[in-house]
């Protein structure tokens, strides 16, 4: 595979580099990108430095065969084409990056965050509270199952294993999240972070007038003062996001 490269920085000047070598781009680009280094690097043969902080997109292609050299107005028309976006790999780029840079913990809850996903919602809130145990009962798992789907809470999990390798690893396994955070437990916020951290999509909710710390102030939640209220709003929530 053949490797090529766009960098656009935040005055609108870009970068290009064509039939390069992966490791080459992840030791000297994707690295320093993602700790805000500075580096030196060489465009057009001119060295100059560059403080990665300063990039304001990067995009990646690979393609099986190499691309001729160009003038930079026909790369960026190529790259432009709705012919060459199927090259993109950005993403994947990332994704593999991510991985052989974690723990080999982390790295496992990494890979199966990016494999194929099991058909369960995860459920972040507080147990042991009479009205919210009866919210996760009547409300929260019937409409889970509703869209064929398992949900998934640590106190059900019939398993001798640690309860916080259960959780991370059912939040890096489930399809989407779903975080209650009334009673404001630390370690729901913890486990909400990591899935958030993840990338994994989450439906956020709290009941009327509980408080939500400033972190997650700013995301979307579900309000809810009723059971009802609570199905209601949910239902819509994860249709939305089964159909996206």
């Amino acid at each position: 595979m053949h490797y090529h490269l766009r960098l656009i920085l935040g005055d609108g000047k870009k970068i290009y580099k064509v039939n390069g070598g992966l490791s080459w781009y992840k030791k000297n680009i994707l690295v320093p990108l993602l700790n805000n280094q500075t580096v030196l690097l060489n465009y057009q043969n001119i060295d100059f430095i560059i403080n990665m902080s300063s990039i304001s997109r990067l995009y990646l292609y690979k393609t099986k065969n190499r691309l001729t050299e160009r003038s930079e107005k026909i790369v960026d028309e190529m790259f432009d084409s709705d012919g060459f976006i199927k090259y993109n790999c950005t993403k994947e780029i990332l994704e593999i990056l991510k991985i052989e840079n974690s723990t080999k913990y982390s790295k496992s809850l990494l890979e199966k965050s990016f494999s194929s996903l099991e058909d369960q919602v995860f459920v972040i809130m507080k147990f042991g509270n009479e009205e919210l145990d009866s919210a996760y009962e009547g409300v929260i798992e019937p409409c889970i199952n509703k869209f064929d789907l398992l949900s998934v809470r640590v106190d059900k999990i019939q398993d001798s294993g640690k309860i916080n390798d259960q959780i991370l690893e059912n939040i890096a396994k489930s399809k989407f999240i779903i975080a209650d955070l009334s009673g404001e437990r630390p370690n729901c916020y913890y486990e909400t972070g990591f899935a958030h951290a993840l990338g994994k999509e989450l439906i956020l909710t709290i009941k009327e007038n509980e408080k939500i710390h400033f972190d997650l102030n700013g995301y979307r939640f579900i309000t809810w003062k009723t059971e009802a209220d609570l199905r209601r709003k949910l239902i819509e929530r994860i249709k939305s996001i089964i159909e996206k």
